[in-house]
């Protein structure tokens, strides 16, 4: 445990030194941090990959999603409620579908396995959508919808890579097992997100003390995603709810005293860990490759493109059937707008 917390702070500092240099020269900064972390990660001094993936799934994760949600808007978001659904809950369940099939006609690997695969690649990236889509300057409408899908879809990833790995395990899950597992999973997380961010917001309105309210926020993702995970729930996404009742209670309150220096913390703080998990999965390279037995060398130089093309191609039927299916539009001049934004909304992917 303890080589993990110094893998974690030795990788934060150097990820923000990188970060701050790419920032002052306008590159692109999670290329060169991914770049970084893959070239220090053999090294025999420096930071390593952590040992311990949940540990970096609570003390990165939570707090990054926890930030980007704070800073969304609830109303943008309920506005977007139907594609963001469809997007979050629906993509994902049938790219995983699609990518375990192909895994497994491809490589043979055992389907539950593959599932896992597909679960772990079918979620967007919030860090990365939000960062590009506002660089991008594309319509607002277009940015809530990227945002709040990659802030919802990764409680449904988790869900179904939790799934996948208990029937590896057990050999066997049936239907009904997983979609119990699913409902316990998305009801748990809403439900602890709701009710974490009503008794902080209850707190924050009936306190002045602006650093007693700060360090609440700042501790809150974590409290929401062990309490949910406890009793069955999704973690990320009670992180994510509890997060956008706090950002609706504070832009619903003008006169409330902790919110500009609340948003100035947690811009710093999610600067912080975006840096920081774009350079551990550089880190993670040189652990992959050295994993690998020489005979799946080949198998992995086939699986890679196919699974891309695949990752791609089910993202884009799936956004141009759902607007096919959404809005039937009668003239090309209608059209038009429409399928602009759906291979924007694929792409963006």
């Amino acid at each position: 445990m303890t080589s993990t917390y110094l893998t974690l702070g030795g990788a934060a500092v150097i990820s923000v030194i990188v970060a701050l240099i790419t920032r002052r020269l306008g590159w692109n900064t999670p290329l060169v941090l991914i770049i970084t972390g893959a070239i220090i990660g053999p090294l025999p001094i420096g930071p390593s990959a952590p040992p311990n993936p949940e540990t970096v799934l609570v003390l990165v994760l939570a707090p990054l999603v926890f930030g980007e949600a704070l800073s969304s808007s609830y109303l943008d978001l309920r506005r977007v409620r139907r594609p963001v659904l469809f997007l979050a809950i629906g993509l994902v369940i049938a790219t995983t579908v699609a990518v375990g099939a192909v895994s497994t006609a491809v490589i043979g690997i055992p389907i539950a396995l593959a599932f896992a695969l597909g679960a772990v690649l079918a979620p967007t990236d919030a860090v990365a959508v939000s960062t590009v889509a506002r660089k991008a300057h594309l319509p607002r409408y277009l940015v809530s919808v990227l945002e709040g899908e990659s802030l919802v879809n990764d409680g449904t990833g988790l869900t179904a890579l939790k799934v996948a790995l208990v029937a590896a395990a057990a050999g066997s899950v049936t239907t009904l097992e997983v979609g119990g597992y699913f409902l316990a999973a998305v009801v748990g997380g809403i439900c602890v997100g709701l009710l974490g961010g009503l008794g902080a917001g209850w707190l924050l309105r009936r306190s002045n003390d602006l650093v007693a309210v700060n360090c609440l926020i700042l501790l809150l993702p974590f409290v929401l995603y062990f309490v949910a995970e406890e009793v069955g729930g999704s973690g990320i996404l009670a992180v994510v709810v509890g997060a956008l009742f706090i950002a609706h209670q504070q832009n619903s309150d003008i006169g409330h005293a902790g919110r500009v220096q609340s948003v100035s913390l947690w811009r710093h703080v999610t600067f912080i860990l975006q840096s920081l998990a774009f350079f551990l999965v550089g880190l993670e390279f040189s652990d992959v490759i050295g994993n690998l037995m020489s005979d799946h060398t080949a198998s992995l130089l086939v699986l890679v493109p196919i699974v891309v093309v695949v990752l791609i191609g089910v993202r884009f039927l799936f956004v141009f059937g759902m607007v096919a299916l959404g809005r039937r539009a009668t003239t090309l001049e209608d059209r038009r707008p429409l399928l602009r934004g759906a291979v924007i909304v694929s792409w963006a992917g």
